[in-house]
């Protein structure tokens, strides 16, 4: 997948999701496409991060409810999504061999999966000295 293949919808939002410093609300979202001059709906939002998600091009956070970029590229991978449970600042880390460490034990416990995202909760850099 290639930007250029993108349409101009698909390319709004994940231009969003780029330029964001931390996980986006399909909701804000719509209303940061609203400040753009781009009328949308709630269900084309959905439509269009669907679309980018399965593409590879971003991930959604389940923790924060949120999507944000995907700074890999489209490559097929298995997130690790840190999340400071103080300022929910998030980060994706590329471990390939901690990502396949993780499946293989789940495998060896008998769960077939094919792709997932990890979510981990801590404090960031910022956070943990005031903790």
């Amino acid at each position: 997948m290639t930007l250029e293949k993108l349409t101009r919808l698909r390319r709004l939002i994940l231009d969003i999701l780029l330029g964001a410093q931390e996980p986006v609300k399909a909701y804000d979202i719509l209303e940061l496409a609203r400040e753009r001059g781009q009328r949308l709906t709630a269900s084309s939002v959905y439509r269009v991060l669907e679309y980018l998600e399965a593409q590879g091009l971003i991930h959604r956070v389940n923790a924060l409810n949120a999507y944000m970029a995907c700074l890999e590229g489209p490559q097929k991978h298995n997130p690790l999504i840190v999340i400071c449970s103080r300022c929910q600042k998030t980060q994706e880390i590329f471990d390939e061999t901690l990502a396949n460490s993780i499946f293989q034990r789940l495998s060896s416990l008998g769960l077939g999966l094919s792709a997932a995202s990890v979510e981990i909760r801590g404090l960031c850099p910022q956070c943990a000295p005031e903790a």
